[in-house]
């Protein structure tokens, strides 16, 4: 299986917010935040209204899905290194 490319935790999130369109509008005050775990990665989502799970719960199906195509480039300035 040859490597998958590897993108930076701002590409990613980037990434997640353009495929996320397709479910509506990014909600206001959401947050995500890309970052390193064991050998893969992960996304928190933080938001202020509850109403907005259902669209937290599709980014987190969403990354998933990016994690196989998707590896994170390591950082040395990133907070989580």
């Amino acid at each position: 299986m040859p490597p998958k490319p590897k993108k930076t935790a701002a590409e990613l999130e980037q990434i997640i917010r353009e495929a996320s369109e397709i479910a509506g509008p990014w909600p206001r005050n959401m947050r995500v935040i890309v970052y390193p775990l064991d050998d893969s990665w992960r996304i928190m989502v933080s938001y202020s209204d509850a109403s907005q799970t259902p669209f937290r719960d599709r980014l987190t199906v969403l990354s998933k899905h990016l994690r196989e195509l998707y590896d994170l480039e390591e950082d040395p300035t990133s907070p989580w290194a």
